[in-house]
């Protein structure tokens, strides 16, 4: 994980209010939460959250109304572009290798 402010690991969080920016989450679980998310500067690994409610401020308000645009009614589907093997494997044109043998 990068650096953030805090880091939660393992931890239960049980009807509180949650704010995302800044901080990183491990492995947590959420319970009945209200997550705030506003600028997006946030990491979440391996949590799971249950009865939820999810409230957007600031930018990523304006990204989330910007991806309705193009989403519409359509279920959403992330891409992360980092993650490796996000192509199946194969090698993109800027990622070949070139042959030097002669």
């Amino acid at each position: 994980m990068s650096t953030f402010q805090t880091k939660y690991k393992n931890k239960k969080f049980v009807k509180e209010r949650i704010g995302l920016d800044g901080h990183a989450y491990q492995n947590c679980a959420f319970e009945g939460c209200l997550i705030v998310l506003e600028k997006g500067e946030t990491e979440i690994h391996g949590c799971t959250f249950h009865n939820c409610r999810l409230m957007l401020l600031g930018q990523a308000l304006r990204i989330a109304k910007i991806l309705q645009i193009f989403i519409g009614e359509k279920p959403l589907k992330v891409l992360d572009f980092a993650e490796p093997g996000i192509f199946g494997g194969r090698k993109l044109a800027t990622e070949r290798t070139e042959d030097t043998e002669k």
